[in-house]
Protein backbone atom coordinates (compact mmCIF):
# COMPACT_ATOMS: atom_id res chain seq x y z
CA UNK A 1 0.00 0.00 0.00
CA UNK A 2 2.76 2.43 0.68
CA UNK A 3 4.36 1.65 -2.44
CA UNK A 4 0.97 2.46 -4.12
CA UNK A 5 1.13 6.27 -2.18
CA UNK A 6 4.94 6.26 -3.44
CA UNK A 7 4.39 5.13 -7.10
CA UNK A 8 1.07 7.83 -7.43
CA UNK A 9 2.88 10.65 -6.23
CA UNK A 10 5.84 9.87 -8.16
CA UNK A 11 3.55 9.87 -11.12
CA UNK A 12 1.51 12.97 -10.43
CA UNK A 13 4.58 14.81 -10.10
CA UNK A 14 5.99 13.54 -13.19
CA UNK A 15 3.14 14.22 -15.19
CA UNK A 16 3.05 17.84 -13.93
CA UNK A 17 6.83 18.13 -14.98
CA UNK A 18 6.18 16.76 -18.18
CA UNK A 19 3.22 18.52 -18.72
CA UNK A 20 4.22 22.33 -18.12
CA UNK A 21 7.32 21.01 -20.72
CA UNK A 22 5.02 19.88 -22.92
CA UNK A 23 2.54 22.78 -23.02
CA UNK A 24 5.20 25.32 -22.40
CA UNK A 25 3.02 26.74 -19.92
CA UNK A 26 4.79 30.02 -18.27
CA UNK A 27 3.00 31.72 -15.26
CA UNK A 28 -0.38 33.55 -15.52
CA UNK A 29 1.70 36.67 -14.95
CA UNK A 30 3.87 36.20 -17.81
CA UNK A 31 0.98 35.45 -20.46
CA UNK A 32 -2.15 37.00 -18.69
CA UNK A 33 -1.95 39.52 -22.09
CA UNK A 34 -1.39 37.04 -24.31
CA UNK A 35 -4.45 36.06 -26.07
CA UNK A 36 -4.76 32.74 -28.26
CA UNK A 37 -4.61 32.64 -32.10
CA UNK A 38 -7.80 31.80 -32.44
CA UNK A 39 -8.77 35.27 -30.25
CA UNK A 40 -6.72 37.33 -32.20
CA UNK A 41 -8.20 36.06 -35.56
CA UNK A 42 -11.72 36.79 -34.44
CA UNK A 43 -11.02 40.38 -32.80
CA UNK A 44 -8.75 41.23 -36.52
CA UNK A 45 -11.58 40.20 -39.02
CA UNK A 46 -14.28 40.98 -37.15
CA UNK A 47 -13.65 44.43 -35.10
CA UNK A 48 -17.38 45.50 -33.60
CA UNK A 49 -20.01 46.79 -36.19
CA UNK A 50 -18.25 44.88 -38.78
CA UNK A 51 -20.37 42.13 -39.41
CA UNK A 52 -23.04 43.21 -42.21
CA UNK A 53 -23.80 40.27 -44.40
CA UNK A 54 -24.70 36.78 -43.62
CA UNK A 55 -21.92 35.24 -45.02
CA UNK A 56 -19.67 37.13 -42.84
CA UNK A 57 -22.29 36.04 -40.00
CA UNK A 58 -21.58 32.32 -40.43
CA UNK A 59 -18.14 32.54 -41.02
CA UNK A 60 -17.82 34.54 -37.41
CA UNK A 61 -19.70 31.53 -35.93
CA UNK A 62 -18.00 29.42 -37.60
CA UNK A 63 -14.62 30.50 -35.91
CA UNK A 64 -16.35 30.92 -32.09
CA UNK A 65 -16.08 27.37 -31.33
CA UNK A 66 -12.55 27.24 -32.00
CA UNK A 67 -11.50 30.45 -29.89
CA UNK A 68 -13.66 29.03 -27.67
CA UNK A 69 -11.49 25.51 -27.42
CA UNK A 70 -8.36 27.15 -27.60
CA UNK A 71 -9.25 29.76 -24.68
CA UNK A 72 -10.24 26.56 -22.65
CA UNK A 73 -6.73 24.78 -23.45
CA UNK A 74 -4.44 27.59 -22.92
CA UNK A 75 -6.78 28.53 -19.48
CA UNK A 76 -6.56 24.44 -18.28
CA UNK A 77 -2.49 24.95 -18.87
CA UNK A 78 -2.28 28.20 -16.56
CA UNK A 79 -4.24 26.62 -14.39
CA UNK A 80 -1.93 23.56 -13.86
CA UNK A 81 0.86 25.74 -13.95
CA UNK A 82 -1.47 27.45 -10.44
CA UNK A 83 -1.58 24.49 -8.47
CA UNK A 84 1.97 24.69 -8.81
CA UNK A 85 2.65 28.23 -6.94
CA UNK A 86 2.31 29.28 -3.27
CA UNK A 87 -0.17 31.78 -3.66
CA UNK A 88 -2.64 29.53 -5.70
CA UNK A 89 -5.49 31.41 -5.03
CA UNK A 90 -4.63 34.60 -6.35
CA UNK A 91 -3.02 33.13 -9.53
CA UNK A 92 -6.80 31.38 -10.26
CA UNK A 93 -8.12 34.63 -9.51
CA UNK A 94 -5.71 36.46 -12.41
CA UNK A 95 -6.50 33.69 -14.62
CA UNK A 96 -10.61 34.03 -14.19
CA UNK A 97 -10.04 37.71 -15.16
CA UNK A 98 -8.17 36.43 -18.14
CA UNK A 99 -10.74 33.85 -18.95
CA UNK A 100 -13.58 36.25 -18.77
CA UNK A 101 -11.79 38.72 -20.79
CA UNK A 102 -10.98 36.26 -23.67
CA UNK A 103 -14.53 34.82 -23.31
CA UNK A 104 -16.10 38.43 -23.60
CA UNK A 105 -14.18 39.57 -26.58
CA UNK A 106 -15.42 36.11 -27.79
CA UNK A 107 -18.67 36.47 -27.35
CA UNK A 108 -19.14 39.78 -28.12
CA UNK A 109 -18.60 38.66 -32.29
CA UNK A 110 -20.93 35.68 -31.39
CA UNK A 111 -23.83 37.76 -30.49
CA UNK A 112 -23.07 40.37 -32.98
CA UNK A 113 -23.38 37.34 -36.03
CA UNK A 114 -26.44 35.88 -34.24
CA UNK A 115 -27.98 39.10 -33.96
CA UNK A 116 -27.10 39.70 -37.59
CA UNK A 117 -28.75 36.69 -38.37
CA UNK A 118 -31.82 36.71 -36.33
CA UNK A 119 -32.27 40.06 -38.17
CA UNK A 120 -32.42 38.12 -41.76
CA UNK A 121 -34.86 35.87 -40.41
CA UNK A 122 -36.94 38.31 -39.49
CA UNK A 123 -36.78 39.90 -42.70
CA UNK A 124 -37.27 37.35 -44.37
CA UNK A 125 -40.47 35.97 -42.42
CA UNK A 126 -41.93 39.32 -43.18
CA UNK A 127 -41.28 39.06 -46.67
CA UNK A 128 -43.51 35.50 -46.84
CA UNK A 129 -45.95 36.84 -45.03
CA UNK A 130 -46.48 40.16 -47.27
CA UNK A 131 -46.22 37.47 -50.20
CA UNK A 132 -49.08 35.81 -49.28
CA UNK A 133 -50.86 38.55 -48.18
CA UNK A 134 -50.43 39.71 -51.30
CA UNK A 135 -51.33 36.85 -52.85
CA UNK A 136 -54.57 36.57 -51.04
CA UNK A 137 -55.92 39.79 -52.32
CA UNK A 138 -55.25 38.65 -55.55
CA UNK A 139 -57.27 36.00 -54.99
CA UNK A 140 -60.11 37.52 -53.60
CA UNK A 141 -59.84 40.08 -56.25
CA UNK A 142 -60.30 37.24 -58.94
CA UNK A 143 -63.28 35.28 -56.96
CA UNK A 144 -66.89 35.41 -57.50
CA UNK A 145 -68.93 37.24 -54.44
CA UNK A 146 -71.66 34.67 -53.39
CA UNK A 147 -73.63 37.15 -51.61
CA UNK A 148 -77.18 37.22 -52.39
CA UNK A 149 -76.92 40.59 -54.60
CA UNK A 150 -74.36 40.21 -56.64
CA UNK A 151 -75.11 36.66 -57.40
CA UNK A 152 -78.64 37.82 -58.78
CA UNK A 153 -77.19 40.94 -60.67
CA UNK A 154 -74.71 38.03 -62.49
CA UNK A 155 -77.68 35.86 -63.19
CA UNK A 156 -79.81 38.71 -64.30
CA UNK A 157 -77.29 40.13 -66.69
CA UNK A 158 -77.37 36.27 -68.60
CA UNK A 159 -81.13 35.99 -67.96
CA UNK A 160 -81.05 32.74 -66.19
CA UNK A 161 -83.50 32.91 -62.57
CA UNK A 162 -81.23 32.24 -59.05
CA UNK A 163 -81.01 29.08 -57.83
CA UNK A 164 -83.53 28.31 -55.30
CA UNK A 165 -82.18 27.38 -51.71
CA UNK A 166 -83.77 24.32 -50.73
CA UNK A 167 -83.16 24.66 -47.25
CA UNK A 168 -85.88 27.62 -46.87
CA UNK A 169 -88.23 25.31 -49.12
CA UNK A 170 -90.86 23.72 -47.00
CA UNK A 171 -92.08 20.36 -47.50
CA UNK A 172 -95.65 19.35 -47.61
Amino acid sequence: MALRKKFSALTVAATLSLGCAIVGAQPVAATGAVTSAAEQALATQFPPKSIDTIERANAALALVPVARAEIERRIASQRFQCYEDFFTSSCLNDLRDIERRANKAVRRVEVEANALLRRERAAERDRAVAERERRASEQRAKSISITGSARNAENAGTGESAPLDHRFCSQR
